[in-house]
């Protein structure tokens, strides 16, 4: 299910519906305040899941995914929350993909990545292919393909963004966008060794698993291998890397930034959430939330409290979720 945080509500929309061969087209809208969800109007597109959702300050960009076997979309659609109307997103320049990479720059939506073919043993994780698009003109541009080692196979990508850059971090390598020259290039600086016998820039026997968030102008990504993702921080734009706190977590997990100096992480497999401070370079768990175990949950600071919801479970998709809001 694909999901979004507005600074009021949640939005989702979307998702597996029970039957892992079935496509939702049905969506929600949580207020925290009013602790009240609202069923969205039907949405002018077919369902999916595997898609993407961006909010730009004033619609949730919701774009690709996948339906049915064999079916992959290179549409979306724009819901406002404001009027509770949508508009259908036009066909992206790059075909039809579903678990790409998403980001909102403050004035288009980046896309890149995914598959670009529905399932195959030799389909590419991170199909190079990128566009942008601008919800004003309601137009899409091509922009350059993200080059290898940050697109291809072998391991997880996060994108985020520094600012209005899109910044891409794989295999302890990152990469920026540079819009004005149309071209991604890795930025400088070699991160320091993630542990005693895993550099940052060699691979494992396992595909490594990444998560990342930017922060206050400051990239945090955790890599490495289930249960234990070795962390690096980078100030933006011209800072060095330093190594940070090892977090526990399983593939499935998800990362959120969370209050003042904190970030949260949902660590997957089960219904652990941790939050990492950053001026003590420490993770803590929270207190376990009386929900079930799952992975690929939404994560959200609402500001005032952390959200927990969704994901899925060990009988398929999860459908409710838990609130914490800290002491004081």
């Amino acid at each position: 299910m694909a999901a979004a945080w507005t600074g009021r509500k949640l939005v989702v929309w979307g998702g597996q519906a029970g039957d892992v061969h079935e496509a939702a087209a049905d969506g929600a809208a949580y207020d925290p305040a009013m602790d009240r969800w609202e069923v969205l109007p039907a949405s002018p597109i077919a369902g999916r899941f595997g898609a993407s959702a961006v909010w730009t300050g004033r619609e949730v960009l919701f774009w690709g995914g996948q339906g049915r076997p064999g079916t992959l979309f290179s549409d979306g659609a724009s819901y406002d929350p404001a009027t509770r109307r949508w508009r259908v997103v036009p066909a992206s320049p790059i075909g039809a993909r579903a678990n790409h990479q998403a980001v909102w720059t403050g004035t288009e939506m980046v896309v890149w990545g995914g598959f670009g073919r529905c399932c195959p043993i030799d389909s590419v994780i991170h199909d190079p292919a990128a566009a942008a698009y601008d919800p004003v003109s309601d137009r899409w541009r091509r922009i350059a393909d993200v080059p290898p080692p940050w697109s291809g196979d072998d391991g997880s990508a996060v994108t985020v963004t520094d600012g209005a850059r899109p910044l891409v971090w794989r295999h302890g390598r990152l990469a920026a966008y540079d819009a004005t020259g149309n071209a991604w290039s890795e930025v400088t600086g070699v991160p320091p060794k993630l542990s005693p016998d895993n550099s940052a820039r060699q691979t494992t026997t396992t595909d490594p698993f990444a998560l990342g968030v930017s922060l206050d102008r400051e990239l945090f990504t955790w890599t490495g291998t289930s249960g234990e993702l070795h962390g690096l921080a980078r100030r933006s734009p011209e800072g060095t890397w330093r190594r940070t706190a090892t977090l526990d977590a399983q593939s499935g997990a998800s990362i959120a930034e969370g209050g003042p100096g904190r970030i949260h992480a949902a660590a997957a497999q089960s219904a652990r959430v941790l939050e990492y401070r950053i001026a003590d370079d420490r993770w803590e768990e929270l207190p376990l939330p009386p929900i079930s175990t799952r992975s690929a949950a939404v994560l959200v600071w609402t500001g005032s409290e952390l959200l927990f919801w969704g994901g899925v479970g060990d009988e398929g998709p999860e459908m409710d979720g838990a609130a914490w809001r800290p002491a004081g």
